[in-house]
Order: C-alpha cells, then structure tokens, then sequence
C-alpha cells in the first residue's frame, strides 16, 4: 500500500456491534486517499473477524490487537503504526460525515501555516440517528466553541472543558511529533490532556463550519455508564498534569491566573474525594485530605491528618 494522505485511528474494546457503522462513514468519504488502523484493547466479543471481513474487501483497512490497557495505550498503539500527513481519530461507536476530511484537507491547502482543523459534532441516540442535537442531553444548547486563531486563544476555554470532541480536528502530523500522543495512566478524560498538550504548542487552528464535516456521536448506554469515584481520581491526575503544563508556557500571558484557577480545581477535587472514599477507603480519604490540606497550606488540618493516619479514623469534609 502506497503512504496515504491521512490516517484514521479507530480505538476498541468491544464494539464490534457498532464499529461497522464507524467503519462505513471512513469508507463512504469524498477523500479517498486514507488508511483506517483499527487498534483492538482486548476486545472478546468477535470484533476481530468483523473487522477482517472489512480488511478482506478493502486493504486499506488495517487492524492491529493489543493486550487490554487504557484507551490512551490503544490510541497510542495506533499512533505508532500510521503512515499519513494528517490524523483522524474516531471513535468505534461513533461516525464522521462524508465531506469531512476532504473539506478539512482543503482548508489546509488554503492555510498552510494551520496544524489544526476542527468542526463541529451532533448527538444522536442509538437507534435514532435521524434525530441529531447539538450535545449530549436533551436540549439543543451550543456548547462547542467556533473559533480560528492562535490556539493560547483557546486554552482558558480548554481549562474549563473540553472545547470538541475527539474525532472534531483534523491533525497534522506534527501535532503528534510535539506532544508525543496520549498519556498512557489516563483513561478517561484522556481526549481533553491531550487536546490541552496540543493547544498550548500555540498552533494556528481553522474552524470548519460545513455540515458535511460533522462528527455524529452515539449516546447508549455504556458510553453514559461513568465510575465517579475514578472520573473524580482521573480529572485529578489530568488537572495535576495542567500544572507542569503551564509552567512551561513562556511568555503566555493567562498563564498565572489559570496556575491560580487550577489549585483551586485540584484542591476541589481532593475535597470530593475526601468524601467519596471515606466510608468504604478510608486511608485514600486520609490521603486526600494531607493534599487537600497542603494545597491550602492548612498546617492544623496536616497536623490533624497526619494523627488520622496513626489512629487508623477518617472525616468528611464539609460542602462548600
């Protein structure tokens, strides 16, 4: 197989019940020149012989297995296999329209100095697919931000959330070359550490406003079924990364005030987490509440903690 344009980089771990719709809307785009890895985290429900029906018609899709890790370590298994200029990720319940890469290929060509194109996404519910919404619940409030510019324009909105969803941009290879892809000890919230990586490396970003660039996500069941505990343990990792992440960013001017927002966020965390862990874990209470109290620098409540720790006791903390 000759090297494609863009690479499409679909991640799963039993799925094989929905990736063949994923795997049609590759297919059927305007753009022709592309590979498709399918990266399998440990599937076991046969999605192997679905995909190889697919790679048996059409070698341009490949598909790789690995031993069951996070999504971060399958998407990166991923990255480490793909020929193209251009990343696409889409996930394997979820679909991309058919104008999409083409569109986006072509707003590269009319800004060369662009590392990002994105565009927007529609929510649908399993087995409603006509029935489109702007987001994830109900209502049909605008939450995706539309913007073109330098991407430190977008790094306080990023701050809060996520500012697209993972299959939105269109990535040049260098963006992988310069973050160096997924954090592996994250498995959710992964999309927005990495999207924050790629944000504060100050790319130019295009916005794409076609229709024919949406990307369609599947809202069912097993993409709402969220462990809080490790959502609230997973955030913390990825808010502690933010850190570092600004300390590094010379000569960007929101830089103190996002260190400021983000010790507050991190400190939150640790609060609820004091409360999450203290009847079934208490000792990970306790150590929520040493790094709640050091974040505040509260020496009597570390004091306290620390004879917590001796007598085997644990507290809440109160809401604010």
């Amino acid at each position: 197989m000759s090297k494609p344009l863009v690479s499409v980089i679909v991640p799963t771990y039993n799925y094989g019940h929905y990736i063949e719709e994923t795997l049609a809307s590759i297919e059927a785009q305007s753009f022709q020149d592309w590979e498709c890895i399918v990266v399998d985290n440990g599937s076991t429900d046969g999605t192997n012989a679905i995909v190889q029906k697919w790679i048996d018609r059409d070698p341009r899709f490949r598909y790789i297995a690995i031993t069951h890790g996070t999504i971060s370590k399958c998407r990166n298994a991923g990255l480490s296999e793909f020929k193209g200029e251009f990343v696409q990720f889409v996930d394997a319940d979820d679909q991309i329209a058919a104008g999409k890469l083409e569109n986006q290929l072509r707003l590269f060509k009319a800004h060369p100095e662009a590392s990002i194109v994105y565009s927007h996404a529609r929510y649908y519910d399993h087995g409603n697919p006509s029935a489109l919404r702007v987001n994830m619940h109900e209502s049909q409030e605008k939450w995706m931000v539309e913007f073109s510019g330098k991407s430190w324009d977008l790094l306080p909105k990023m701050f809060e959330k996520n500012v697209f969803v993972i299959s939105s941009p269109l990535l040049k290879r260098n963006v992988i070359e310069d973050t160096k892809g997924f954090f592996e000890g994250l498995n959710w919230v992964e999309d927005w550490d990495f999207y924050f990586r790629c944000l504060a490396q100050n790319y130019d970003v295009i916005y794409d406003s076609a229709e024919s660039s949406y990307s369609f996500i599947r809202v069912h069941p097993t993409s709402l079924s969220r462990n809080k505990t490790m959502m609230l343990e997973q955030s913390l990792i990825a808010r502690t990364r933010v850190k570092s992440i600004l300390e590094h960013l010379t000569g960007y001017k929101n830089g103190p005030a996002l260190m400021a927002e983000n010790n507050r966020f991190v400190k939150y965390l640790h609060r609820l987490l004091v409360n999450e862990y203290a009847n079934n874990h208490p000792a990970l209470s306790r150590k929520h509440l040493f790094q709640f109290a050091r974040i505040d620098k509260d020496y009597k409540l570390m004091l306290k903690t620390l004879l917590l720790f001796l007598t085997q006791k644990t507290i809440t903390l109160p809401e604010e």
